[in-house]
């Protein structure tokens, strides 16, 4: 079902970010806001605020952001995703907090001829498309979204990007489920279908509705965007991440190009075209990490559950079974068309946090790169060969 999709779509994929005690702000099809304007009064509205236990949260904590956005516009909006740039007038310098438009594990069709899509679960596809949408607000409709991020360097700007829609243009680019025969696919409406359907919901959590929005990526550039930014109060540190930079003898880094992870109580710095994990004791340099702010973010959350680590490579997976890690084997046949199947066999590590300052370490001994793969019902790391 499309509704499986919907934690995915809203799993968090940065850690590097930050949080606000609580704002709100306005859109602008300039992109700019205006907190002073009050909800309700004909634009898309968005009210932020951290999930606090009573004091103020240290730095470097992750943290519940509470989003809670409502469609005062008199259009329909469809909700793209929510991003934290680095700079706000350098293009390309956003990370992902949230994304309503994604894809879906299974085959996606189109039949141009009917005008319509198919999506069937159980079958294998050769590219996954980001045609499904979990954020339709219809005028006066509200969602409230719930994401952990990590709380560093205040004030921290985000932009969310969203597309405003006509009745018309609704009834032309929005596709809604619909059962036939026991197939899942998904039309166009009119008329009282379509009503039924956009009905405003009091429901204010993830979840309203589904539907394939295609049109997202070819009109990225005409999205609309807002801008707000958030402040909270941050406790310090006892070693801060002035006294890190100084112990591991580089210059601050800027923000994003540095996290903290609270498993390990340690900064993670950038050095020598790489990076260190720095404590009041000791600077350990650290494998290639592919993305290292997920990374540890991952980390930090899970535990104190096991960390699951994936090994696609046969050659990684031998060079660690030799340092006595214990893995298990995983052999099953993938199916490459509907008559050709390929054996494919993985391995995977169960690590405890304890155990994992040593695999970072051997991972850099033995020249191998970690990774990490956010997928439908949660994530893992991997493990490459440069």
């Amino acid at each position: 079902m499309a509704r499986q999709g919907a934690l995915a779509a809203l799993i968090l994929i940065l850690a590097a970010c930050s949080s606000g005690g609580s704002s709100s702000s306005r859109s602008s099809k300039g992109g700019g806001s205006d907190s002073a304007r009050t909800p309700g009064s004909g634009e898309l509205d968005l009210s932020v605020q951290v999930e606090s236990a009573g004091a103020s949260p240290r730095e470097g904590e992750l943290a519940i952001l509470i989003f809670k956005i409502h469609n005062g516009c008199k259009n329909t909006v469809i909700l793209k995703d929510l991003t934290q740039p680095r700079d706000l007038m350098l293009t390309g310098s956003s990370g992902a907090v949230i994304t309503w438009q994604f894809s879906q594990t299974g085959l996606v069709g189109y039949a141009a001829d009917k005008d319509e899509w198919t999506y069937e679960k159980g079958r294998p596809a050769d590219t996954r498309r980001p045609v499904f949408n979990s954020g339709l607000l219809v005028p006066d409709e509200t969602l409230v979204v719930r994401t952990r991020v990590r709380l560093l360097e205040m004030p921290m700007d985000f932009q969310f990007s969203y597309f405003e829609l006509t009745a018309d243009e609704v009834r032309r680019k929005v596709y809604f489920e619909v059962r036939d025969q026991k197939m899942l696919k998904y039309r166009t409406l009119v008329g009282r279908d379509l009503d039924d359907r956009l009905i405003p919901t009091k429901r204010e959590e993830s979840g309203h509705r589904f539907v394939i929005f295609p049109h997202a990526e070819p009109i990225v550039s005409n999205a609309l965007l807002k801008t707000y930014r958030l402040q909270q109060a941050l406790r310090p540190r006892y070693f801060t991440l002035d006294q890190a930079v100084r112990k591991a003898g580089i210059a601050k880094p800027r923000a994003g190009d540095y996290s903290f992870t609270t498993i390990f109580d340690a900064w993670i710095l950038p050095k020598d075209q790489g990076y260190v994990l720095v404590t009041p004791t000791a600077v350990s340099p650290l494998p290639e990490l592919r993305q290292m702010d997920r990374i540890f973010h991952f980390i930090d959350t899970i535990v104190p559950e096991k960390i699951t680590v994936e090994l696609r490579a046969h050659s990684a997976a031998s060079a660690l079974g030799e340092l006595k890690y214990r893995m298990v084997k995983d052999e099953k046949e993938v199916p490459i068309s509907s008559e050709v199947k390929e054996k494919r066999v993985t391995y995977y590590l169960y690590l405890t946090a304890e155990q994992f300052p040593k695999f970072l370490s051997d991972l850099r001994s033995l020249k191998l790169a970690l990774d990490i793969d956010y997928r439908e019902g949660g994530g893992c790391l991997l493990v490459h060969n440069k």
